[in-house]
């Protein structure tokens, strides 16, 4: 494969210090380098070995690739063509998804690109399993759906997250404003009293619910 790499790229790959894990890396925009070469698995789309995603995604490689030769009649050229075509922009998500969910330095990102995402997928597809998807893991495992794909239904899915969330929590505030300037005009206290008030109420609210389960639970009696 000499003759394919330029001596630069040569240079600078044997300038890079060696890693334990690889990095994530498309070797695209294509997959594929004039009408003999082609390349799959981990040279097309590298992720890190805990995804489990490799040797899977190598597979998927090797199956659509006998289908492209299917649908060429065997044709070596329009073989890889059609493979490049096929699996580029699935390769691409693949590893674009794979990379993010990676970026986990520090406690911001490791909450905003990791735990947040799940949290938020177990708990919308829990609640509303019809509009929203199970988190990016699960879906990886589901037959028939191409990585695009999901890329595409997980950035809508977060979107809406959102939008529902900052929804709620502007209704939250905005009632809670209104309740606070009713309850200070009615009674004449100032609002920073009440306002002070509601915080306890909301602070110590645990606390006076588990106040309130002892009070109401029924004794256990032994025979």
């Amino acid at each position: 494969f000499s003759p394919l790499i330029p001596d630069d790229e040569m240079e600078r790959l044997s300038e890079k210090s060696a890693s334990t894990l690889p990095a994530f890396r498309y070797s695209g925009p294509r997959l594929h380098h004039g009408d003999a070469t082609l390349v799959l698995g981990d040279a097309a789309h590298t992720v890190k070995p805990y995804y489990g995603l490799g040797a899977n995604t190598a597979l998927e490689d090797v199956v659509i690739l006998s289908q492209c030769l299917d649908d060429s009649q065997n044709n070596i050229s329009q073989t890889i063509r059609l493979f490049s075509d096929k699996r580029a922009a699935d390769s691409e998500a693949l590893v674009s998804m794979s990379r993010r969910m990676d970026h986990t330095k520090g406690k911001f990102r490791f909450i905003t690109n990791f735990l947040g995402p799940l949290i938020l997928d177990g708990i919308f597809h829990k609640a509303l399993p019809k509009i929203f998807a199970p988190n990016m893991f699960a879906m990886f495992g589901k037959p028939g759906i191409r990585f695009m794909e999901i890329r595409k239904r997980k950035r809508r899915d977060r979107a809406l997250q959102l939008f529902i969330i900052g929804s709620a929590l502007t209704g939250l505030v905005v009632a809670t404003k209104t309740s606070i300037d009713m309850v200070s005009r009615r009674l004449g206290i100032p609002q920073r009293i009440v306002t002070g008030v509601f915080a306890l109420v909301i602070i110590n609210f645990n606390v006076l619910k588990q106040m309130v389960a002892k009070m109401t639970q029924k004794p256990v009696v032994e025979n």
